[in-house]
């Protein structure tokens, strides 16, 4: 997959920002041509796009181009002519030599695409990037020039420290790096057993299954005598397995003493969000078989929905001939075509009984009966946990990937239980102990911290949040990318009316896709990028669902909209005017 550069992107805000909104700042160095001149050495000077009256300390020439450094900002800036060699025109070359720097191809592009994008910056600030662009790093030197000015553009630090997180946060995919490393780490260690667990939650087998709707579905079927789940479960207990009445006592006393503690204790609110505390109080019981019994379901649901029907189907046909026949050996096409489906599920433990049980033949068609069966009530729930999944699963999903993965782990730190460290704080941890798994513990601590450097920025009137998440659990082989703008409420909160998100995804069956979701006044307008034809036709279906979801909660779908593209980067040069009416384009269109 493309990984998304935000700067490649060129930024939603940085697009909206008009020359003519610019304000100087003193110390900073911008290029001007000189169009006219006033009385007491005021000038009218072309800067860019802007036309501003200067005080000028110099005497200058009518038409020619200089380097000035502001002096003094507002609306009639002091400006000071930095010295121009043999009174040429001002060119970049001029202001790397002024630097103290040799200019060559590399830095000249530097300099250059900070004037394209308008980025405001100092001598000293220039000066510091051009020395970090020019050492010798592991990092090819495009990489290092598209970091450094997106540093300048984000005014963030410029050291060596803050460009490593910064390449890593562009070039590298935090959920190729967390199957890496759960996959390096020793088995067994118990000082590597917590950062284990976390890499267990952030870069599952498949897609995640939370562990409290789990729960939920469990006691409510624990008070409804269903059980469904039980049977499902029984294969995960490792020895001596419950009856169903023992089990269902479990999770209602279970139930019952959440329901105590929860009307007995004061709620614990967080400062910041002020929302209360859900994290049960009581002890989960099977919480080990629990554990097992979701990596199974995760297992499941890295197939295609088709795959697993189609091993249901087929399991079933056998369960049925077993059923009439249990002295015969299944017929081959049947045996050949179990073996077949069951292939795609050779990891789970389950599958691997059915499939074992088939090499006897039918020498025990009772225990094939049994494994099947117990393989259908695996399939079926991991099914029913899938349609489950509703938004506000991926709500509280994405709220625990934020918390897991140690996003505001620094601000955090002192209300943090050192026992219930997020990764970041894990890893800061594995990479001072040295050993064969620092450096790769190192590189994810940088993609973290690359990500935080760049994930809000906000003005008076709007906000701007950019994520990168782990995609592993949402079932994703790549990073899911976002990238979101919204007027500012009284609060300070983004407006949910008038917003736009962007989402770069890398899907298992439709391949690179960029969604881009435009809200204006409740009215919602998705514009699907795409390299593959099938999407639209896949997806299509979807739409009448999404557009329920959506009345439900005051929202209208007023237009769907598809490209198709062999670069999905044409997302990245669309219109970005949040304030311009969202104009309709030639294409595929779909109204409601």
């Amino acid at each position: 997959m493309y990984h998304l550069s935000i700067q490649s992107a060129q930024s939603i805000k940085q697009a909206q920002q008009s020359q003519q909104e610019r304000n100087f700042q003193p110390g900073e160095v911008v290029t001007g041509k000189i169009t006219k001149f006033f009385p007491d050495n005021k000038a009218l000077l072309q800067i860019g796009a802007k036309q501003v009256i200067a005080q000028l300390q110099a005497s200058l020439t009518a038409g020619n181009t200089y380097w000035f450094e502001v002096k003094e900002g507002g609306e009639r800036p002091l400006l000071q002519v930095l010295p121009q060699p043999g009174g040429k025109q001002a060119d970049v070359s001029q202001l790397i030599e002024l630097a103290g720097i040799k200019p060559n191809k590399t830095n000249i592009s530097l300099l250059e695409g900070l004037l394209k994008q308008q980025t405001a910056f100092t001598m000293p600030q220039l000066k510091q990037a051009l020395n970090l662009l020019q050492q010798k790093e592991v990092q090819p030197v495009e990489v290092r020039k598209e970091s450094l000015q997106l540093m300048l553009q984000r005014q963030l630090p410029l050291t060596e420290n803050v460009l490593q997180a910064i390449t890593a946060r562009q070039t590298q995919d935090m959920t190729a790096s967390l199957h890496e490393l759960k996959h390096t780490i020793a088995v067994g260690s118990d000082k590597a057993a917590p950062l284990q667990q976390m890499l267990g939650k952030l870069a599952p087998a498949g897609p995640a299954v939370q562990e409290q709707q789990l729960v939920q579905q469990i006691v409510q079927e624990a008070k409804a005598g269903k059980q469904d789940i039980f049977l499902a479960i029984r294969p995960s207990f490792p020895a001596s397995v419950p009856s169903f009445a023992a089990w269902q006592d479990e999770w209602l006393a279970y139930d019952n003493e959440l329901v105590v503690s929860k009307s007995s204790a004061p709620q614990q609110v967080t400062q910041e969000s002020g929302s209360s505390s859900n994290k049960p109080t009581a002890a989960l019981p099977f919480s080990q078989v629990l554990e097992r019994f979701m990596s199974d379901i995760q297992l499941v649901g890295k197939q295609a929905p088709a795959i697993q029907e189609s091993l249901q189907t087929t399991l079933k046909t056998a369960q049925q001939l077993l059923g009439m026949f249990p002295d015969r050996t299944l017929p081959a096409d049947i045996t050949s075509s179990l073996r077949t489906a069951l292939e795609s599920f050779r990891s789970i433990p389950m599958a691997q009984d059915v499939y074992s049980q088939l090499a006897k033949g039918n020498a025990d068609n009772g225990q094939l009966l049994a494994k099947s069966t117990e393989l259908v009530h695996l399939l079926q729930v991991a099914q029913t946990n899938e349609q489950s999944k509703d938004g506000d699963f991926f709500k509280n999903l994405m709220q625990d990937i934020l918390r897991q993965t140690g996003f505001s782990y620094e601000r955090e730190l002192n209300d943090t239980d050192l026992a219930d460290l997020p990764l970041k704080g894990l890893l800061m941890q594995q990479a001072a102990q040295g050993n064969e798994t620092a450096e790769l513990s190192f590189q994810l601590l940088q993609q973290i911290t690359g990500s935080q450097l760049l994930q809000i920025q906000d003005d008076k009137q709007m906000a701007y949040i950019q994520l990168q998440l782990p995609g592993a659990p949402f079932g994703f082989d790549k990073d899911i990318l976002m990238e979101m703008e919204g007027r500012k409420e009284a609060d300070g909160q983004l407006s949910s009316e008038h917003c736009r998100i962007l989402f770069y995804l890398h899907l298992p069956f439709l391949d690179d896709m960029v969604v881009d979701m435009y809200v204006q006044k409740k009215a919602v307008n998705l514009h699907i990028y795409t390299n593959e034809q099938k999407a639209e036709q896949v997806m299509r279906p979807l739409q009448h669902k999404l557009k329920t979801a959506l009345d439900t909660n005051g929202y209208h779908l007023s237009s769907v909209k598809y490209t198709v593209s062999k670069n999905t980067r044409e997302a990245d040069r669309m219109d970005t005017n949040f304030h311009a009416a969202h104009v309709e384009q030639k294409g595929v269109d779909f109204r409601i």
